[in-house]
């Protein structure tokens, strides 16, 4: 096999002749803006030795983010100015935004696919200056990285030209071979990041099995001339921030020595100083939810406020605060400062975080971004933490006074350079929404429970709280439902305590649970409403209220109900039942209404009957008994109506029992079923109607059927309202008729179909049948 050697020559060219001053102008360093202070300078990585200036003179005009050519001469800092940390102090004799003119790439081979090579170009500012690629085997393409997939092997002319809007044009080539290779990197691969400015690189074996050898490597990159290391594991100081091209040439020998394989494997790092903003982090193309459906705004350090937090990362923001800029205040505000202070590939990353808060606050708590517990304390100055995986974490510090002043900084920690990119950014915090305790979307009985798990507990209160059913920053509590739901959901408002007032918040936002069946599983505690009469008997001649109670049981003397900490489900009950049905709490089965919290709500439009009920003690309940008590009411009118419509003047009456959520005490799901047959009250209509057909005699309505008004003539009835019923019984028009012997009544807008009139009288009650056509 052929043995490669490293292919970033050009890179290595570049970067000498520009350091060795062989190319040169007036205007004959290259820098990146990294940040201004107005009136005080501005901080510039020079882009050829990576060191940092302190530009303290001439540098009005520049811009965060710029690259920009410049001439340097050492200085001092101005009067008034702040004292600056690392970095030389100088003044800028010469700005330019010309880029220099030159053309330089590195490539390396993909490690699973010997055809496909990723080109970079070595150039200073892909926002000016255009890289065009030509491969050689008729194909191009632009962008400052590239990769391409070769038709065969062979030997490929590939070209880069670099060209910019004053004029540049530039280009270099080379002759890459393209030839077959271990499809595996030679069994081995290389990894490579920097903590700070110190990197770390390791060659590995990807099998831990591999029986091949590693008989040699070394380490170069885009920035010096030099050889890094030529072991397997490195580490060396890097000369400043900016970007790296590192690059492994390694030798593997397989066991009896008969074969050798060479492999050269590369690793670009973006090596940042930590700041308010980072241009490289900013992904614009990221599609945010829209303020609409997602406002809850953030005050970013650079003085902005963005709608959610989504687009303060996307914007490339590392640090900001709950609220817009326009409630910050300078008495009161949670300030945190991070950094990793070492780390390695093996051993991972001890952050550091110190306490900068200004203001009159009696609680501290930091959320480390990690799932570790969280930290909290009345008073802190610094305190370390250990991350055993690399990555960027979102970490949170709050500040509060009880009735007082409240804050959550946020702070992005990137633990090493290798992280360093958009695909590592966490997501954004899992907003609150007032009544939403279950985290689905809605507000309704379901959300009562968890209410009943998280009871008596104390948090952080949420910044900017409201009941309004809006999304909410609110940082994390200690403790989560069942390992998912965290605490700060069940505090529906706001206020740092999970209590009773929070279900009113729940009731503010009601919203009918899921009337969807609840199947029948064998050997389940079942829940179901028992009635204690099978018959109701009702005289059509003697008026009288119709109300039916039932009680809803859980569980049996043979299958009694283990371990049951709270349910919630709905009961649908038939159209002819009037509004409100009165639910009341049964302690049969969880007891002392002290221990409990309990929620009723009606949904008449569905015609359901919502129950919440979950202890708030922390103690299970075990055995069978009576949940609630329910009665419901109907119009006499109407069963008797119902009645004499059906062909044996009987009604079925049951409230199938849907839904049904059940959980333990640390809010895990609890299986529990219903009777497949339903318990039925059957309502029998006996007597006649006779005086009411005498009555209907003397009332006369025409024409019928009528399309747009019917007149009722009363003769010397007295009567008082007439009622329009569709065939629900639903009342859809009600008229005063205030002693008058006839009215009118408009069903032009009525669906065509049979409706009941239903006329009181002071003699009693009448029903005429009118046909809308």
């Amino acid at each position: 096999m052929r043995k490669n050697i490293p292919h970033i020559t050009g890179l290595l060219l570049a970067m000498h002749l520009l350091g060795s001053g062989l190319v040169h102008a007036q205007c004959d360093q290259v820098g990146w803006v990294a940040s201004l202070v107005p009136g005080c300078g501005a901080k510039i990585i020079d882009l050829n030795t990576g060191q940092t200036l302190r530009a303290v003179s001439g540098a009005d005009g520049l811009i965060g983010g710029q690259t920009i050519t410049f001439h340097s001469a050492p200085s001092a800092i101005p009067p008034g100015c702040p004292p600056v940390g690392n970095g030389l102090i100088v003044a800028l004799t010469c700005v330019s935004d010309t880029l220099p003119c030159a053309a330089h790439f590195g490539y390396y081979e993909e490690a699973n696919d010997d055809l496909t090579f990723n080109f970079v170009a070595n150039i200073y500012d892909e926002t000016t200056q255009t890289c065009t690629w030509a491969f050689g085997d008729g194909t191009v393409a632009t962008g400052k990285n590239v990769s391409h997939g070769f038709p065969q092997h062979g030997d490929y002319p590939v070209c880069l030209t670099v060209s910019d809007a004053f004029g540049c044009s530039a280009q270099y080539c080379e002759t890459i071979h393209v030839e077959a290779q271990n499809n595996n990197a030679c069994g081995y691969d290389m990894k490579v990041t920097a903590v700070g400015t110190q990197l770390f690189g390791k060659v590995f074996p990807l099998d831990a099995q591999n029986t091949n050898t590693l008989q040699s490597v070394v380490w170069y990159s885009s920035k010096s001339s030099n050889i890094l290391a030529q072991t397997p594991d490195f580490s060396v100081p890097l000369p400043g921030f900016g970007t790296y091209l590192v690059c492994a040439q390694y030798n593997v020998a397989n066991a009896d020595g008969s074969f050798t394989c060479a492999a050269t494997r590369c690793q670009e790092l973006t090596v940042a100083e930590p700041g308010c903003v980072n241009p490289v982090m900013a992904d614009l193309t990221t599609l945010c939810p829209s303020q609409t459906a997602l406002y809850s705004p953030v005050c970013g350090c650079n003085g902005v406020t963005y709608g959610n937090d989504c687009e303060a990362l996307s914007a490339g923001v590392f640090n900001w605060w709950a609220g817009d800029c326009a409630a910050q205040s300078n008495g009161c505000t949670a300030q945190l400062e991070v950094k990793i202070v070492e780390g390695s590939l093996e051993a991972g990353f001890k952050a550091r975080f110190v306490n900068k808060s200004v203001g009159d606050y009696a609680y501290a708590q930091l959320d480390f971004g990690d799932n570790s517990d969280i930290w909290e304390a009345t008073n802190w100055d610094t305190i370390e933490h250990l991350y055993t995986a690399g990555g960027i974490y979102r970490t949170n510090l709050t500040t509060w006074k009880t009735g007082g002043c409240l804050s959550s900084a946020i702070q992005l920690l990137v633990t090493d350079a290798f992280n360093m990119t958009i695909s590592s950014l966490p997501e954004g915090t899992d907003y609150v929404r007032p009544g939403d305790a279950n985290r689905d979307g809605k507000a309704n009985a379901y959300d009562l429970l968890p209410l009943g798990v998280g009871h008596y507990t104390a948090g952080s209160p949420r910044p900017e709280a409201t009941s309004d059913w809006t999304y909410q920053f609110s940082p994390n509590w200690f403790e989560s439902v069942a390992g998912d739901i965290n605490y700060k959901h069940l505090d529906c408002d706001g206020n740092g305590a999970v209590n009773e007032y929070d279900a009113d918040v729940i009731a503010q936002h009601y919203s009918p649970i899921d009337s969807t069946s609840t199947a029948v599983i064998p050997n389940t505690p079942m829940v179901r409403i028992e009635f204690p009469m099978d018959t109701l008997v009702v005289n059509a001649n003697i008026p009288a209220p119709i109300e039916i109670k039932g009680k809803v049981m859980l569980g049996s003397p043979a299958q009694p109900a283990m371990g049951v900490y709270g349910l919630a489900f709905g009961l649908d009950y038939p159209d002819y039942v009037g509004h409100n049905p009165v639910a009341d709490y049964k302690s049969d089965f969880f007891g002392s209404p002290n221990h409990m919290l309990w929620m009723a709500k009606d949904n008449y439009s569905r015609r359901q009957l919502d129950l919440g009920i979950t202890r708030k003690n922390g103690q299970q309940a075990n055995g069978y008994g009576a949940l609630a008590e329910v009665t419901f009411r109907a119009d006499f009118i109407i069963i008797i109506d119902i009645g004499d419509r059906s062909a044996n003047r009987a009604i079925p009456f049951t409230v199938p029992i849907r839904g049904i959520k059940a959980i333990d005490k640390q809010g895990n799901v609890k299986y529990l079923s219903t009777p497949a047959q339903q318990d039925t009250v059957w309502i029998k209509l006996v007597g006649t109607t006779g005086t009411k057909d005498l009555l209907a005699s003397r009332i006369a309505l025409s024409p019928n059927p009528a399309s747009d008004v019917v007149t009722l003539y009363f003769g010397d009835l007295k009567v008082e309202t007439v009622e329009t019923l569709n065939v629900f019984g639903q009342v859809v028009s009600r008229v005063q008729v205030a002693g008058a012997s006839s009215q009118t009544i408009h069903v032009k807008d009525l669906p065509s179909g049979v409706y009941t009139l239903r006329i009181r009288t002071d003699k009693g009650v009448v029903q005429k049948e009118l046909v809308k056509g």
